[in-house]
């Protein structure tokens, strides 16, 4: 397989769409979020007094009026969203929340009732799965939203919101209901995930080049039983590739050859940069990777990775949401770094003279990885040396779960094989992040290159190539 050499210094392009996550022009950009208000106005009108609040938002909605600094950035970035065309509508075209109170009802109806639903022209966006997002997509980009979300007990609290949706709600059988609505769910089909139209798309993204699987072909499913045996929302966004006898949907490349990487994850391409610095400038154009921030400054092994090779890639809300180990060897420590969720850097907000990314943090996919909360593994192979993968939670995907094996690594690691399950992700779209450490030489295959209209690198297919210095001098003579 052929293979680029470095050095490559290459970045994501700028406002660039790639996986249907940002918007080629407003005129995409559809009403998601009218029904629910709608609905809150009815609710308003019928029921008398205060609207009582879940607990976990009431908490968040205490906390903010406790203090004059949060009171005020929060009503802020409301205030901050221009008063003009396109910013009076939201990023799926509804009026903008101008009032706290709403947008707390809005936090509220999502976490107890709602799943994400499908509508094709919102994949077109890129706002499905991510119902939070798309109510906050435009405050989050104003100076005072950047500030806002940027507040450790701000997130501690979105924490434990995101987390009461996951588990009293998406990991709940009345959130399968958008999958494939049967009699009495009130769903129309064209919001639900397993519609013709939507199984299609899904098919789309994930054959393989020359590939015309269905849907039941290529994931564990039951399409004779309600749901088509999915037991939750989650249940479905975790599903499993296909077992077969004879042969595997996605087969494990050089599974004994440890001169090549597989991808970790079903994904595209978003950034390939060597020479990582330490400590460097994310926040600004370009998002530089800054090592000792993206690691948590871990002092075992972030400083491994300072002149090294990052390659960062995601995972739309349609993908395998899985992780395989890329390499074989042994796994040497492990951990979740609690992060932010909702904060995008102001460079995508609206001092960007193309004005604010329409589905943050699409653009800011790099600034995340070294705020948002993310699941960090250090793996050691004798020829590659010790590899870090970062595996990140954007916006509403706020759960990063390491399989039990690899939780409280022992003295002297846990052996891990090439192609092996390391956990997954919850909710939907995701990034994720291979760290070479300075000193291994690779060579990354020409599709890992960002560019438009990529497809998805398959999960366990090769990635790159570890060569030593003979090959490297053969190679320039």
């Amino acid at each position: 397989m052929a293979a680029t050499q470095f050095p490559l210094p290459v970045r994501q392009p700028p406002f660039r769409r790639i996986g249907h996550w940002l918007p080629e022009n407003d005129n995409l950009l559809i009403d998601w979020l009218r029904g629910l208000l709608e609905e809150i106005e009815r609710d308003k009108k019928r029921f008398k007094g205060p609207w009582k609040l879940s607990p976990e938002v009431d908490d968040l909605k205490k906390h903010v009026e406790s203090s004059a600094e949060l009171r005020m950035l929060a009503q802020a970035m409301l205030d901050e969203v221009p008063n003009k065309p396109p910013y009076i509508d939201d990023p799926v075209g509804n009026k903008q929340i101008k009032s706290l109170e709403d947008l707390y009802i809005c936090f509220d109806k999502v976490m107890t009732s709602r799943a994400p639903i499908w509508r094709k022209l919102e994949y077109d966006v890129g706002l499905v799965g991510f119902p939070f997002n798309a109510v906050l997509d435009w405050p989050m980009a104003t100076p005072s939203g950047y500030a806002f979300f940027l507040k450790p007990d701000i997130n501690k609290k979105f924490e434990v919101i995101l987390n009461s949706w996951k588990t009293n709600f998406l990991q709940t059988p009345d959130s399968a209901k958008v999958l494939l609505p049967k009699e009495g769910d009130n769903i129309p089909l064209d919001e639900a995930w397993l519609s013709p139209e939507s199984r299609k798309v899904i098919e789309d993204d994930t054959n393989l080049e020359g590939e015309h699987l269905k849907f039941e072909d290529l994931f564990e499913c039951e399409p004779k039983q309600d749901y088509w045996g999915f037991q939750s929302w989650d249940d479905f966004f975790i599903r499993t590739f296909k077992q077969y006898p004879d042969k595997e949907l996605r087969p494990i490349h050089f599974k004994d050859n440890d001169d090549w990487i597989i991808n970790s994850c079903e994904s595209k391409p978003f950034s390939l940069q060597p020479n990582a610095k330490d400590y460097d400038k994310f926040w600004l154009k370009g998002q530089p990777y800054s090592v000792m921030d993206m690691l948590n400054k871990n002092e075992d092994y972030a400083s491994l990775f300072v002149g090294g090779t990052v390659y960062q890639a995601f995972l739309s809300a349609t993908s395998y949401h899985r992780w395989d180990s890329p390499i074989s060897g042994k796994v040497l420590y492990t951990e979740v770094i609690p992060g932010t969720y909702f904060a995008a850097p102001t460079v995508t907000g609206f001092s960007n003279p193309d004005g604010p990314d329409p589905a943050s943090p699409d653009l800011a996919q790099g600034y995340i990885t070294h705020f948002a909360t993310r699941a960090v593994y250090y793996i050691a192979n004798p020829k590659i040396g010790i590899i870090a993968l970062l595996y990140v939670g954007m916006a509403d995907v706020s759960s990063c779960e390491i399989n039990e094996k690899f939780i409280d690594i022992p003295e002297g690691g846990v052996q891990v094989q090439k192609g092996e399950e390391l956990g997954m992700f919850h909710h939907g779209g995701s990034t994720y992040c291979l760290l070479i450490p300075k000193g291994t030489k690779v060579a990354f295959i020409p599709e890992a290159t960002p560019r438009e209209g990529q497809r998805n690198i398959p999960i366990r297919s090769p990635l790159a190539w570890v060569y030593n210095d003979d090959i490297e001098n053969e190679r320039r003579n």
